[in-house]
């Protein structure tokens, strides 16, 4: 019988009880609309209501490789063992931290992941993993654990990548990772840590290709084109230099990464830092990819899980509404789970899977629903509730709307308070309403002829 080909993994739900923020227990959809896993999930929410948490337990649950199983599956084919990556924690104090604060406390983990393809079903049954930990405090004191897991038969371990708000690009030599450095998510737990040096990386396929890897220049290539792709004022792929390694004798103009820009070539340090952050972050995926896949022909075509938190650091509101269509582009059987702030994101996930964390009471909640319309413009995402704001408006004009709203209210007005309310009338009147500069200058042509016209009295 031929063997099955491996099929991709991804999360389709997250549970949490008495972890950190959250209490009684909630649940984290990683689905579309279909019931199928996500291809994109964002995650909006306050500062410190537990965003980051979600994406580090992910992390940290991801299914990773254990002895093999004893049990059988029904045609006694012995199953695959797996067990969630945080079994492999040494420290009381690591799993401690993770449990809801309280002297007696249960607390306790759980994902879920699906052989499912993000496109859509697939012909067979569906293969599913579940990992768990269950975490015991007792009178405040950190008492034991218990970790677990169970696949429904052999599925492949999934590459997670992990990257947290601290990212940063590096100077680390690839040659330096080894199969054992727990690099890939290392990023959500460590505020200084750095990505990948992705000059070194374009270096060494460079090299390979020159030596006479084919392969190696087919890789390089793609990912020249797609950071041609993703990257603003970068034209072609060729607009992406390769010099001589730093370091090598050279004069340090002549080393390095060059970008061919409006304003000239630029090495990749003197670009600014999201342009940096962005090229690193980009390589940095592509780089595991290569390495996870290496007898594959593209890549970048398979499959992963990457977890993000704040995906909109340090872009331009445009970059931010287009990162995601050059993502889901450039690397398509990849599972993105992302957290923000930016309700120009917000905006662009409209039709992906949108989760709101908030605060009840003392404790996180996870809305998975949240009323979202694809067609909503900024200000009505800013003034819903994803984001809460009670006007989209300067706080300054905010608060003279409020004043007005008061005098209109009231039902007897004082001379002085009437003046004030003719003249907030006329605030009102002259706050802009049309989407754009250009619509309202039409607008505010068409009331000032407006005011020329003369008055109809119905004599005519």
């Amino acid at each position: 019988m031929p063997k099955r080909p491996d099929l991709p993994v991804y999360f389709t739900k997250l549970e949490l009880e008495n972890i950190r923020s959250f209490s009684e227990r909630q649940e984290l959809k990683l689905v579309n609309d279909a019931g199928f896993p996500a291809r994109w999930t964002l995650i909006v929410g306050d500062n410190g209501v537990g965003k980051t948490t979600l994406l580090q337990c992910l992390a940290r649950m991801r299914p990773v490789f254990n002895d093999t199983s004893d049990d059988n599956d029904e045609k006694g084919q012995p199953l695959e063992k797996f067990e969630p990556e945080l079994a492999r924690e040494e420290s009381n104090d690591v799993l401690d931290a993770l449990a809801r604060s309280g002297r007696n406390v249960k607390a306790r983990l759980e994902a879920y992941l699906s052989d499912v393809p993000l496109e859509g079903p697939r012909e067979g049954r569906e293969g599913t993993i579940r990992t768990w930990v269950e975490i015991r405090r007792a009178r405040g004191h950190f008492k034991d654990w218990k970790p677990g897991a169970r696949s429904s038969r052999q599925v492949k371990e999934p590459l997670v990548l992990g990257y947290g708000a601290g990212r940063h690009p590096s100077v680390t030599n690839v040659d330096k990772v080894t199969t054992t450095d727990p690099t890939e998510t290392e990023s959500l737990f460590k505020v200084a840590a750095e990505l990948l040096d992705a000059e070194e990386l374009l270096h060494q396929l460079d090299y390979s290709f020159l030596k006479g890897q084919s392969d190696a220049g087919v890789r390089l290539g793609n990912l020249k084109k797609m950071l041609s792709a993703m990257l603003p004022d970068i034209q072609a792929p060729e607009d992406i230099k390769i010099l001589a390694r730093r370091g090598s004798g050279t004069p340090l103009d002549q080393t390095g990464i060059h970008i061919k820009t409006p304003s000239g070539d630029v090495s990749l340090g003197q670009l600014s830092l999201g342009y940096q952050m962005v090229f690193a972050w980009t390589v940095d995926i592509a780089w595991w990819l290569l390495r996870h896949y290496p007898g594959s022909l593209n890549p970048f075509d398979e499959p992963a899980i990457v977890i993000v938190d704040e995906i909109d650091l340090h872009l331009h509101p445009r970059w931010q509404r287009e990162i995601r269509e050059h993502l889901t582009s450039h690397f398509p059987k990849v599972q993105f789970i992302a957290t923000a702030h930016s309700p120009v994101m917000t905006q662009s996930s409209l039709g992906a899977n949108l989760a709101v964390v908030r605060w009840l009471d003392d404790h996180a909640v996870i809305e998975n629903d949240p009323i979202a319309i694809r067609d909503w413009r900024l200000d009505q995402v800013l003034t819903s509730d994803l984001y809460g704001f009670d006007s989209a408006r300067p706080p300054e004009i905010e608060k003279l709307q409020k004043r007005r709203q008061e005098l209109v209210q009231k039902e007897k007005l004082s001379n002085a308070e009437g003046q004030e309310l003719d003249e907030l009338d006329r605030m009102v009147l002259d706050l802009p309403t049309a989407e754009t500069p250009e619509d309202q200058k039409a607008m505010e042509i068409i009331r000032k002829a407006a005011e020329l016209l003369p008055l109809d009295n119905g004599s005519s």
